[in-house]
């Protein structure tokens, strides 16, 4: 057998021995047989709830009366969970007391080993180290700035580790003496390390062998065993200070600067050997502190403490500032017996920790050298290696037997055990050990490198996030208990908790075998769950026990998915009545009903379908509301369409294609009773209970182009917030849980809806309609908002002002389209992936609608800010804007909800996984089913699942995507006009004075503001061909040479006249200008004085 928990080293005293024992077995056997037997009739949907019902509560209590309290929870809950899940599996009694048999239960086992701090099964081992033959590593130093190690070999071989594990740079010292430390120099970057009788200093930045980059500096007067580099900020003279450790008991301080190693002693001339600095040019100061040798010296930046350890019983641990150096004054002492080997500080804990032969792990504040606040005791041999993990409050020490142990500081707890057992003949000790806060990994050294991972580094970036075993059919929060529901394809339904990722239970074949489970909803007190399938059979269930409550029989066998329920909305759940609004496959709205009393539920009311008669001239539709014919729902009267023009009668093959109902929302808030629908085929069908109307918004709003059709729509989202910031009914919806919103009106809308009223009256009967209406929308509406007696009374004019409903719209073309209730199209938003086009699978948003989320095909979670634009929807200056948007699947996004309140995501896909993530910055927090649970504290690390490679990426305001209009004025460029017109006339110009040059310049005055569409130059595209014209407008010059005194022509000067003319053709183009230039000439020559 092997043990579950090896912390767990005392089994309860209070248990008895013998035959007392052996009688308490077998009343546990007894009632694991009850269990079981009642566990499989609940499977077979025969038992039936009494007051023997053995549920985990019972049974825990049972197990404490029998075996004692000491009996942990989370045993017995793991048993409990196992009978419940398997009852025909096997269980041994030794399970409950934490022990599981190895050969039987080697899941329980593998999942033992997850449940550690750190998977030892995925270590990695560095065979190739940089270590030469028979040579072992001494000590790695971790960069954390730099994010690469330094690792040094006793043999003189240093190099220099990426985060990746490579060699980045290498090189070896050839001295005779062994290396005993090294660290890293972070204000000269250089690395240094110790010999017995030297220090090295070396430049790894710097190409070529020791011979070119290292300096050694000695001699020193006792043999090196430590080196410790002070962290300190930054100064305007570079310079390092090292604190020095050695066998006389020691601790010394040199002090470098950049001087020490600077061009002219770098640039000497080369020799056979490695340059050599005198140890007593640098300012050094000495101390000793203990009577034996310094095996550790370490320097803390949080506490501006330098501590040194020793194996002295009386000078163990001396810890004070660094000015103790260079006086005489009592340092501060902890006296540990048989002395200290190592020791480290926990800077959130403020603890240090210190371990020696004693075999005794001691906890002390940094100021109380008395008396340790506490002990850890386990170890069997001498400790040598103390590291702390600062962000999970963990101690992890190794002892000379190669045994780690890791602890936790703040409950004093050993948390896992485990041994290096790859180790062969040569790899007899481990020199080293450092814990990398960067990656989560703890890093040894022998004759190789070992790294150990963190189990939670291994679940969120190498192990494939999986919460079912198929892909996910439906995911739904309830927020009252902040719990999520997941349904898989194999129609199994989990629980789970929020916070925790726990899962609290699970329903298997909810719907009998073989049914695929499709959709569910979650009334708004949280205590009742309703599930839809593929056959069209309706469930509710007590969501607390998960016990089954009614059901919609299947009446009789139908067509390939007709009966298919695709979404559903949870409109009442009490002891009198149960109300729950469905959407078949076929496009058909139904509300499913039980009463109090009876059976089964039961189909009470159907929504007509309107899309067709919308689509042959019906745009706006007047409804005849009467009361229920069969059972009273208090939601909705029937409802019978009154068209203005009577269409056609055409077969069904002669219909609109694809005009079947595919996603609806509902919004039922003072003033308001609206249920939008939306087909296949783009249509949106606006059903306004209040004013008893039917509207195609598209056609009645003119908003769609002749020759456009918008895709299809896979989304609908109200966006609204009224006097009470609160959804009711409509946020259990599967699709989005539509959350409320604040959103302004105009005058417009207000006379749209005076004139569909009008519209809506036109004969007696629909007098009689609006009279019937009225008596629909009275007290059964109010009964079930349950908004308090505040509703009741009439809105004021503030109120009504912010109280217009936006319904948001989600398509396959990636577009989002804002719309008023009454057709007219506010804004069109594409979302920016990186990626073209990708079509929207979900939208959500949360209690204050400030914030609305998207999911696509693609698996990509986009957030938009429009608080602003809801303020006031018809200022075209109300942005909405982008934020962030983050790879959360690989495959297609099926649903998502925001927790607000904790500014949580929660994403569902096809790729069987629901994952949590941070909603302000994409951070990936874990997924459903893990066994760790999730840490919601924000980490500035980013994590991403194994399957996503692409960061989270935000927009800033000032973004060139988000802000194509520029911020400044366009430069001058050239008027060519001006060019033309100057150029002419240079030649008839004096030449300008020395002072009129500048007024003069014919390139400055032919500039001029740019009379061009500046719409063009806007493009946000790099290297655009438009952007480029400014630029290509600037013409080159060429710079004219001095004037020089004018010489008397002679016979022989006269070519050079002829050169002028060629100058002359040169610039001007027009054979006028070269006559009259050659005119010129000729007149000029005739002028000339005789010779």
């Amino acid at each position: 057998m092997s043990r579950k928990k090896t912390q767990d080293d005392d089994i309860s005293n209070n248990i008895p021995d013998g035959a007392d024992f052996k009688n308490l077995l077998k009343l546990f056997q007894k009632l694991v047989d009850q269990t079981v037997a009642q566990k499989r009739d609940e499977r077979l949907g025969l038992y039936i709830k009494d007051a023997e019902e053995i549920d985990y509560d019972k049974f825990f209590a049972e197990v404490q009366r029998l075996f004692g309290t000491d009996v942990k929870p989370q045993d017995v809950k793991t048993f409990y969970r196992k009978i419940s899940n398997n009852p025909d599996g096997r269980t041994e009694w030794c399970e409950i007391f934490g022990y599981y048999i190895l050969e039987g239960d080697a899941l329980a086992a593998q999942l033992d080993e997850e449940n550690m701090v750190f998977l030892v099964s995925k270590k990695q081992r560095i065979s190739k180290a940089g270590v030469k033959r028979r040579d072992v590593i001494k000590c790695i130093v971790k960069v954390p700035q730099l994010d690469f190690l330094v690792v040094a070999s006793q043999k003189g071989m240093l190099s220099v580790f990426s985060s990746q594990m490579r060699i980045l740079t290498s090189t070896s010292i050839p001295d005779t003496s062994w290396i005993t430390g090294c660290d890293y120099l972070s204000q000269l970057k250089r690395v240094v390390a110790v010999t017995e009788r030297t220090i090295i200093i070396w430049d790894y930045k710097t190409q070529g062998t020791a011979m070119d980059n290292c300096f050694i500096i000695k001699p020193v007067e006792h043999c090196i065993i430590c080196v410790c580099a002070v962290q300190r900020p930054a100064e305007l003279l570079v310079k390092d200070d090292i604190l020095l450790g050695d066998d006389g008991g020691y601790v010394n301080m040199y002090t470098m600067t950049s001087d020490d190693f600077g061009l002219k002693q770098s640039k000497a001339k080369k020799k056979a050997q490695i340059m050599v600095i005198d140890s007593r040019k640098f300012k050094s100061i000495r101390r000793k502190l203990h009577e034996d040798w310094v095996v550790k010296v370490k320097y803390f930046p949080a506490l501006n403490c330098f501590g040194s350890c020793s194996l002295d019983s009386v000078h163990s641990l001396v810890l004070d500032d660094l000015r103790r150096l260079e006086d005489n004054t009592p340092v501060r002492e902890f006296s540990v017996p048989r002395g200290v080997n190592a020791f480290t500080y926990c800077g959130k804990a403020n603890i240090v920790v210190t371990g020696g032969d004693d075999k005794i792990l001691r906890l002390w504040h940094p100021n109380i050298n008395t008396k340790p606040v506490g002990k850890l005791m386990g170890h069997l041999f001498s400790i040598t290696e103390i590291v702390t993990n600062e962000k999970d409050q963990h101690i992890i020490s190794l002892s000379t037997a190669k045994i780690f142990r890791v602890w936790d500081i703040q409950t004093l707890s050993l948390m896992q055990v485990f041994h290096d057992s790859q180790a062969g003949p040569r790899e007899t000790q481990i020199f080293t050990m450092v814990f990398d806060n960067n990656h989560g990994t703890l890093i040894t050294g022998s004759a190789v490198i070992d790294i150990y991972p963190l189990t939670r580094v291994i679940q969120d970036t190498k192990q494939v996030p999986q919460t079912h075993e198929r892909s996910i059919n439906v995911l739904i929060y309830n927020k009252v208990f902040r719990q999520i529901l997941t349904i898989c394809s194999e129609s199994i339904v989990k629980v789970w908790e929020l916070e925790t990722g726990q899962q609290i239970y699970q329903i298997e074949d909810a719907h009998g075998p073989n049914v695929e489970l499709t959709c569910a909803a979650i009334d708004k007190n949280g205590f009742h769950l309703a599930t839809g399938a593929c056959d069209g059979t309706v469930k509710t269930w007590d969501f607390g026990s998960g016990q089954q409550l009614k059901v919609l029989p299947l009446i009789r066998e139908s067509t390939v998915n007709e009966h298919w329920l695709m979404q559903m909305v949870y409109l009442k759940a009490s002891g009198s009545r149960h109300v729950i609004l469905v959407l078949e496959y076929s496009g058909t709205i139904k509300i499913v009903q039980g009463n109090e009393g009876e059976v089964y539920l039961c189909i009470t009311w159907e929504l007509p379908e309107a899309v067709s008669l919308a689509l042959q001239g019906n745009p706006l539709m007047s409804l005849k509301l009467s009361p229920n014919a069969k059972k009273s729902n208090g939601f909705f009267p029937d409802v019978q369409l009154l068209l203005d023009n009577v269409p056609v009668k055409k077969s069904k093959n002669e219909l609109p294609l694809k005009t079947e109902v595919k996603c609806f929302d509902l919004l039922r808030v003072e003033g308001y009773n609206l249920l939008a629908t939306a087909s296949a085929n783009g249509a949106i069908i606006m059903w306004d209970f209040e004013s008893a109307t039917a509207r195609h918004i598209f056609k009645a709003g003119n908003t769609v182009q002749d020759g456009e059709e918008l895709l299809g729509i896979n989304g609908l989202l109200f966006l609204y917030r009224g006097a009470v910031s609160e959804r009711k009914l409509s946020d259990t919806s599967t699709d989005s849980l539509d959350q409320p919103s604040d959103v302004n009106t105009t005058q417009e809308v207000e006379s749209s809806f005076a004139s569909i009223k009008k519209e809506a009256v036109k004969s007696e009967t629909d007098t009689k309609t609006e009279t019937s209406e009225a008596k629909f929308t009275g007290s059964p509406t109010l009964e079930n908002r349950t908004l308090g007696s505040a509703l009741l009374e009439p809105p004021n004019q503030e109120t009504e002002r912010r109280s217009r409903p936006i319904l948001a719209s989600g398509h396959e073309d990636g577009f989002i389209y804002l719309w008023t209730i009454t057709g007219d199209l506010l804004r069109e938003i594409l979302p920016f992936t990186k990626h073209p086009p990708i079509p929207l699978t979900a939208l959500c948003t949360g209690v204050s609608s400030k914030t609305l989320f998207a999911a696509n095909k693609e698996g990509h979670v986009i957030r938009w800010h429009i608080g602003s634009f809801l303020e006031d929807p018809q200022d075209t200056n109300k942005h909405i804007k982008q934020q962030i948007c983050w790879r959360a699947h690989s495959a297609k996004i099926v649903s998502l909800f925001y927790e607000e309140e904790k500014s949580l995501v929660v994403t569902a896909a096809s790729d069987s996984s629901v994952r949590l993530w941070h909603a302000p910055d994409g951070h990936y927090i874990g997924y459903f089913g893990q066994r760790r649970l999730f840490e919601l504290l924000e980490s500035a690390d980013i994590i991403l699942p194994c399957d996503v490679n692409e960061i989270p990426f935000s927009i800033r305001d000032n973004s060139k995507y988000m802000d194509k209009k520029q911020k400044f004025e366009y430069p001058l460029v050239l008027d060519r006009e001006k060019w033309k017109t100057l150029t002419r006339s240079s030649l008839s110009l004096k030449k300008p004075g020395p002072f009129e040059v500048d007024q003069d310049f014919k390139f400055f005055k032919a500039l001029a503001s740019p009379m061009i569409n500046k719409h063009p130059l806007e493009s946000f595209k790099s290297g655009s061909k438009d952007t480029g014209v400014v630029f290509g407008s600037i013409p080159i010059y060429r710079v004219a040479t001095p004037p020089k005194i004018k010489p008397i022509h002679t016979k022989d000067q006269e070519d050079s006249v002829d050169s002028i003319g060629m100058r002359s053709r040169i610039i001007s183009h027009s054979p006028s200008r070269v006559a009259a230039a050659k005119a010129a000439k000729a007149a000029k020559t005739l002028q000339a004085p005789p010779f």
